[in-house]
């Protein structure tokens, strides 16, 4: 459960007595870990036969922060390929795109060792975001990250290692207690919460199974120790675990916490307290002993939960059994698998960052001048002070990380002069002076939106005021809100990071060697906001809570042809340990908007049918999304189940619908058929009712059962209400040829009348056959079949609802049996004609038989 993070290029004594004595099972990659790609392979493989030598039942998680773009431990350039980050792909408009670029990281991570990626970001970017985040995020639409981070952990997927999105549940300034309301909150609160930050990472849990989450430092960062707790109980277990139906792991990174407060010493236990799975620590050994120590001794002092903490082992072990094995984590990487992949992946990077560069305004005067600049004409580089993405060394080059944009545009004009500026003195006279020499202008800008880079705004209009009419381009280099809102610039580009390939990329649009086809992800100043689609928050159905909301919402939808009372509506969903249904509601008026029904029927040898009953929407509410947030949610439920072997439209028991009503629209079916439900062998089935007041003698005639015979040596077959003693060869019978696996709940209906003392409800057809050579006599079960009414406690009338609607004296007949060599018109007529007139000895007029799929015209025969 602990994640620990150290500095040094070679395996280390403390890392060794972490793996050894304290059992640590995941480390934590940084950038003081690494000198090559080489190294890096040969780190985590020692790491690796470390942690087998040790007797770990499983390799190392071995994780990295590679988001690429501005976060990058790996990616450089040199040491692996440098892809764009977040922003720049979500400016590409491209989830397609984002998939290639995970893919290919999870490709160079996997070939050095790395197994596990802290990405994509799944924060929605808002004006009250941490500044820090901003290009870390993908668009400011929720829509649109959701597309995005679910693409880049498809592609992380697929190219072998494990993602951990993050910033769960959207990282929000730090110090804000009411950031994530609990149920005291306001209704305001709760709403914005739910259609902007979690939309994404609903989208990830329903459509993509993301593996891990990390929570935003913010959930341990409330102040004392009681709202600590008490916030990130509600975001893991209400908002996370119950609201969103996570299953997979829970991060709590306390690697930067322990300053922060007084608590900090308690974070890693508060965290596992409040239901984290794995807490990441970067501190010395004794630091991290100390912490392994304070959660075993809160563990043995009962303050951790054991139950708790074997679940969350037991998540950590089922991921790392999806992506890990030793015979990987101990082979042979090759030192030149990462080079070669970075000669490979250069074509993609390059596309990449091509789609991104974005021109939010591109005034045409302005741009011609650098496409015919004479040889005499001077172009100014003006470039802020900042920090160096990557750190500097003698390998790596010089501390500017504009450098590389200044060398880029001398390579296609021989007069650059590349003059950066700093927070502190700003625009000087001396680049007034330059100014004033300059043909042309270009003037980057780096996050001056931040409180204390906001000197570079009024140094960039002290620059405009200098440049008078002379050709100015503004350049964002990170931020693109920098002069987003400002137009007084006419010509302003946005790179979304300052990375190498995204400023040589931009030095060749100046230029006018290509046209920059990016798409700002995020709305601009002035322009009218998109709406994001209202994310509806499903429910867990209640009996005591919803029973007869759900009665109304069932009269609205299905009343006029399928009328049903709350009683009996209630009594088929409540099903303890067989069922689990989930409701929509009105965020304002809480009036219930839809319900999804779905249970679970035994099919024998620990197999499980999974059956979609019911997915009502009320009809004020259609075409809003409430279907497919209770479809999604169900089918997600119903495949997390274990022994699910299948799932199906239409239930077992109890009965609703044996499936889809026929009079639905083409378009209904593709609805389905788009989600993975396999539909059209035009197979029908029918419910039947014979009106036995119609034709009363006929049924209650005595049965002649002389003429049905099988051999000669049997004689006639008998049609008796079942006897306690003939109970035990019925199950018997009905295990052989109608066991659970070809006909889900016959066997079980029949086995619930001995609970309920209901047996007579049971008819058997018996033949009695001559034995040789005693010429002694055996009667054997050759069919059966249950009769119901509305009275009684027979199970069978509790799972088959319409006969009660139809009238207070119908009754039915179901799960009829027939063996195999007993299958003739003959024999089933006579057991049918046999239940028919045990229900008419009890008072029944009407007889409801439901499920038939053939001989309709056969039953259409006997009325």
């Amino acid at each position: 459960m602990v994640v620990v993070g150290f500095e040094g290029l070679i395996v280390s004594d403390a890392i060794k007595t972490m793996i050894e004595k304290y059992h640590v099972g995941s480390m934590n990659r940084s950038k003081g870990n690494t000198a090559d790609g080489p190294q890096i392979a040969s780190l985590t493989k020692e790491l690796q036969s470390f942690a087998k030598s040790a007797g770990q039942e499983h390799p190392l998680l071995i994780g990295t922060d590679q988001e690429n773009g501005m976060v990058t431990r790996l990616g450089d350039g040199k040491r692996s390929t440098q892809f764009p980050g977040s922003m720049a792909l979500g400016a590409t408009r491209s989830p397609s795109l984002a998939y290639d670029i995970a893919k290919a990281t999870a490709r160079e991570l996997r070939a050095v060792g790395i197994n596990w990626n802290f990405a994509p970001v799944l924060d929605v970017l808002t004006e009250s975001k941490e500044p820090a985040v901003t290009v870390r995020c993908f668009s400011d639409d929720p829509q649109i990250v959701g597309k995005f981070g679910g693409a880049f952990v498809q592609g992380l997927r697929v190219g072998g290692i494990a993602s951990c999105v993050k910033h769960f549940p959207g990282t929000a300034s730090l110090g804000n207690e009411n950031r994530y309301p609990c149920s005291s909150e306001s209704e305001k609160a709760k709403s914005d919460l739910e259609d902007h930050e979690l939309v994404p990472f609903r989208r990830g849990v329903a459509h993509d199974g993301l593996d891990s989450i990390m929570l935003t430092h913010s959930v341990l960062h409330s102040g004392e120790k009681a709202a600590m707790v008490r916030n990130a109980k509600h975001v893991v277990h209400d908002l996370l675990r119950r609201q969103l139906g996570f299953r997979g792991i829970v991060v709590s990174d306390c690697s930067d916490l322990s300053e922060n407060t007084r608590c900090s010493a308690q974070f890693p236990i508060i965290a596992i307290e409040t239901g984290s799975d794995m807490i990441i620590m970067n501190d010395q050994l004794s630091a991290l002993t100390s912490t392994v120590e304070g959660i075993y001794k809160a563990f043995i002092n009962g303050n951790l939960r054991a139950e708790m903490m074997e679940r969350a082992s037991e998540r950590i072990a089922t991921l790392k059994k999806h992506y890990l094995n030793w015979e990987v984590a101990l082979g042979d990487l090759g030192e030149c698998a990462i080079s070669s992949l970075m000669l490979e992946h250069q074509v993609l990077a390059r596309k990449a960052y091509e789609a991104s560069i974005t021109a939010v305004r591109a005034d045409k005067s302005t741009m011609s001048v650098f496409s015919r600049l004479q040889e005499t004409d001077i172009v100014l580089l003006l470039t802020p002070v900042v920090r160096p993405i990557y750190s500097p060394d003698d390998t790596f080059g010089p501390i500017d990380p504009f450098e590389c944009f200044g060398r880029a545009l001398a390579s296609r004009h021989k007069r650059i002069r590349h003059v950066p500026y700093t927070l502190e003195n700003g625009i000087t006279s001396v680049h007034v002076a330059f100014i004033k020499r300059a043909t042309a202008v270009v003037l980057v800008t780096c996050n001056s939106i931040r409180p204390h880079q906001s000197p570079q705004i009024r140094n960039a209009k002290v620059v405009r005021a200098a440049c008078g009419s002379k050709p100015l381009v503004a350049l964002a280099a990170c931020d693109p809100c920098d002069l987003l809102d400002d137009k007084s610039f006419p010509t302003y580009i946005c790179t979304y990071e300052y990375t190498k390939p995204a400023l040589e990329t931009a030095a060749s649009i100046i230029f006018g060697e290509r046209h920059a086809p990016g798409v700002l992800p995020l709305s601009t100043p002035g322009s009218q906001v998109k709406r994001p689609q209202h994310i509806w928050k499903v429910d867990i159905w209640e009996k005591r809570r919803d029973a007869f909301s759900t009665a109304d919402l069932w009269k609205q939808v299905l009343g006029r042809r399928w009328p049903m009372d709350a009683a009996t509506l209630s009594a088929l969903l409540d099903r303890p340990g067989f069922s689990k249904h989930y409701i929509v509601r009105s965020p304002a008026s809480k009036e219930l908007l839809g319900l999804c029904a779905t249970y679970l029927t035994p099919r024998g040898q620990g197999e499980v049918i999974g059956s979609l009953a019911l997915l009502l929407v009320r009809s004020s509410h259609l075409n809003q999304g409430i279907g497919l947030a209770l479809h999604n949610v169900a089918v997600r439920e119903l495949s997390n189940n274990a022994g699910v072997v299948s799932m199906q439209l239409g239930s077992v028991f109890p009965r609703f619908f044996p499936g889809l009503p026929v009079d639905l629209t083409a378009k209904d079916l593709d609805w389905f058929s788009h989600r993975g439900w396999k539909l059209g062998d035009d197979k029908f089935v029918s419910d039947l009712f014979l009106d036995m007041e119609k034709d009363r003698q006929r049924w209650q005639a005595p049965l002649d059962d002389t003429s049905v015979t099988k051999e000669s040596d049997s004689l006639p077959i008998s049609f008796s209400v079942c006897q306690p003693g003939q109970f035990p060869a019925l199950i018997k019978f009905e295990e052989r040829f109608f066991p659970p696996r070809s006909y889900p709940g016959w066997l079980e209906k029949y086995q619930s009348l001995k609970i309920t003392d209901d047996i007579a409800d049971i008819i058997l057809a018996t033949v009695t056959t001559r034995s040789p050579p005693s010429q002694s006599y055996d009667t054997a079960i050759i069919g059966a079949a249950l009769v119901y009414s509305p009275v009684g406690s027979s199970q069978v009338a509790k799972d088959i609802p319409w006969p009660k609607t139809m009238g207070e004296k119908v009754g039915g007949i179901a799960c009829l049996s027939v063996h195999p060599d007993y299958r003739t018109e003959t024999t089933t007529k006579g057991l049918l004609r046999a239940s028919i007139a045990e229900l008419s000895t009890r008072g029944i007029t009407g007889c409801f038989v439901e499920w038939v799929v053939t001989d309709l015209e056969w039953y259409n025969s006997l009325g």
